[in-house]
């Protein structure tokens, strides 16, 4: 089975004003053992069409400069490799990822790609959200779970790379704490978070 692995960085949070300015992805095989290994890593920054929309709060939690984005690769030809990934993909994984697709989707439109059919996905929000309800964590916030399971990984945080290794790590934890137990979504009918009572 082919996992992959995906997150965005973006210069705001609604795909029809902002833009993804990074995009990353890591693909697994899994064995029939459940044994994973690395197939490919991708990572690239996208060089962002229209500045004057984005979120200076989103600019700064990732990391945005002007010159660290010199050279960055322009958005068809980022999305087209992004939809060879997925295509070869049977499964996904990602916290809140319909919010990663839906961006993915824009900017697919605004480039007159057609956007990928996605696989089905497991959203790494769900599993901690289950947690949350159960009184188990406090919150489901990336952040917070890499936090709480102790997580290690080298490089910034909120970077599209950095953030694929965190969630597949806090993935293998939220298993033990939900025994292997989760729900898997689709594109067409995603996760959707529930809002606590207060």
């Amino acid at each position: 089975m082919i996992l992959t692995v995906l997150d965005t960085e973006t210069t705001g949070l609604d795909p029809d004003i902002h833009e993804i300015i990074q995009i990353a992805a890591i693909t697994y095989v899994i064995d029939k053992s459940g044994e994973r290994y690395i197939m490919k890593k991708y990572e690239k920054k996208i060089d962002p069409k229209q500045l004057h929309t984005a979120s200076e709060k989103a600019l700064e939690v990732n990391g945005f400069s002007i010159e660290d984005w010199d050279g960055a690769s322009e958005p068809d030809e980022v999305m087209n490799e992004v939809r060879d990934i997925i295509s070869k993909t049977d499964i996904m994984l990602g916290q809140n990822l319909i919010f990663d697709l839906r961006f993915i989707n824009e900017i697919c439109h605004r480039n007159n790609i057609d956007p990928p059919e996605y696989p089905p996905y497991i959203d790494t929000k769900s599993i901690a959200d289950r947690l949350v309800r159960a009184n188990w964590l406090q919150r489901s916030g990336m952040d917070y779970l890499v936090e709480h399971y102790k997580v290690k990984v080298e490089g910034r945080a909120h970077t599209a790379l950095v953030d694929c290794e965190r969630t597949m790590l806090v993935f293998d934890e939220l298993l033990k704490d939900v025994n292997q137990e989760y729900d898997v979504f689709t594109f067409q009918e995603p996760y959707k978070a529930r809002r606590r009572k207060r």
